[in-house]
């Protein structure tokens, strides 16, 4: 029995018919929405471009409330710190004005009672007659 050689190999170069074509020499055309998509993120880019050139233009020209201009720090997170330790300071202060507030209105609310005692009347008639309103 003669033996069996296998096939010689082709030493051709595979045409291109033998080879799958490649994604990119077949991209399909973009569709509508994909269209859309791209006009709606080019106008987002915009947008954001603007915002941040107004933002820098407003922090270029803005002082802080005692009229001295805003410093300027070399890092975010001096200016963060800086930030949180003015914030802080800010809320200290307004917290020290409530409880002012507070107390004041307690005396008056305790005056506007030792009225009403004297008159014999209930509070709230003492209250309209100093405009102080119920809910005040």
């Amino acid at each position: 029995m003669p033996s069996q050689d296998p096939p010689a190999a082709s030493t051709a170069p595979p045409s291109s018919a033998d080879t799958p074509s490649s994604p990119a020499s077949t991209t399909p055309a973009p569709t509508p929405r994909f269209l859309a998509l791209q006009a709606k993120h080019a106008a987002l880019m915009s947008t954001l471009a603007d915002l941040q050139a107004q933002r820098a233009a407003l922090a270029a020209t803005t002082t802080l409330p005692s009229g001295l201009p805003l410093p300027v720090y070399e890092t975010p997170e001096e200016t963060l710190a800086a930030a949180l330790k003015s914030s802080n300071e800010v809320i200290k202060e307004h917290i020290s004005l409530l409880h002012k507030y507070n107390e004041i209105k307690d005396v008056g609310q305790g005056l506007m009672g030792l009225i009403a005692d004297k008159r014999g009347c209930r509070v709230l008639p003492v209250m309209e007659e100093f405009g102080v309103a119920e809910g005040d």
